[in-house]
């Protein structure tokens, strides 16, 4: 059986961030400079964003945001923006080369299609970007946004677990919140995407990363996160 060897220079990769690479080469660069850098470009053309699109009610942020009284673009639709200027060129299934740099220089690399790099950005935008997103970020601790959902949910369970020393009620009280937050942080944010894109591929990708929180709020009594062993 052939294999495929995938080459990859460090060099290519200085910052932390998210990077793909498309199956005609093109490379999408998700650092925190190349963002703002972007979210700029959208926010100050009125062709990306029309004035009446600002003034939607759609596009304000969420009721429990933070920054709810600033007249800006949302912090979670950031990370998406670099894609669509891209993503009608592609379909679902084609092939992307997706890289991750950690804070702490740590590289992870996954061959994948691009309706799960869309995915990645799309969990990327939760768990990095989204104020409310952000307050759960202790959780986060040893998950990145290229981990499977199940994979995701479950060291997300644990690190709850850990972290409030066993306490069952509080876990569950916690997660019932966390589901709450991002089902409703993900709808408004579906609603201000299709505003300035009408792709479906982003509609499945953050439902998608929200099935994160669903897998969470189902199993959370299950002891299927294996929990009940840390217990013993």
């Amino acid at each position: 059986m052939e294999q495929s060897t995938t080459s990859v220079h460090l060099d290519d990769y200085e910052q932390p961030g998210f990077y793909l690479v498309l199956k005609d080469s093109t490379r999408l660069t998700l650092t925190r400079d190349n963002i703002e850098k972007v979210t700029l470009e959208y926010w100050m053309n009125p062709d990306k964003i029309p004035p009446s699109v600002k003034r939607a009610v759609e596009f304000k942020r969420c009721p429990f945001c933070p920054l709810k009284a600033k007249e800006d673009i949302c912090d979670a639709v950031r990370p998406v923006l670099p894609f669509l200027d891209v993503v009608d060129r592609y379909v679902s299934f084609d092939e992307v080369l997706a890289i991750y740099k950690s804070d702490a220089g740590l590289l992870h690399i996954s061959n994948t299609t691009m309706q799960e790099a869309l995915r990645y950005v799309s969990t990327l935008s939760l768990m990095s970007y989204c104020q409310v997103g952000k307050k759960y970020w202790r959780y986060y601790f040893g998950i990145m946004p290229l981990e499977k959902a199940k994979d995701f949910a479950s060291k997300l369970y644990l690190n709850m677990y850990w972290i409030h020393k066993g306490d069952k009620e509080n876990v569950n009280r916690l997660i019932s919140e966390f589901h709450e937050r991002v089902t409703t942080t993900t709808q408004n944010q579906l609603a201000r995407l299709n505003l300035i894109c009408k792709n479906d591929a982003f509609l499945n990708a953050f439902v998608s990363a929200q099935m994160v929180t669903e897998f969470l709020e189902m199993n959370k009594d299950t002891g299927l996160f294996g929990e009940n062993q840390l217990d013993g």
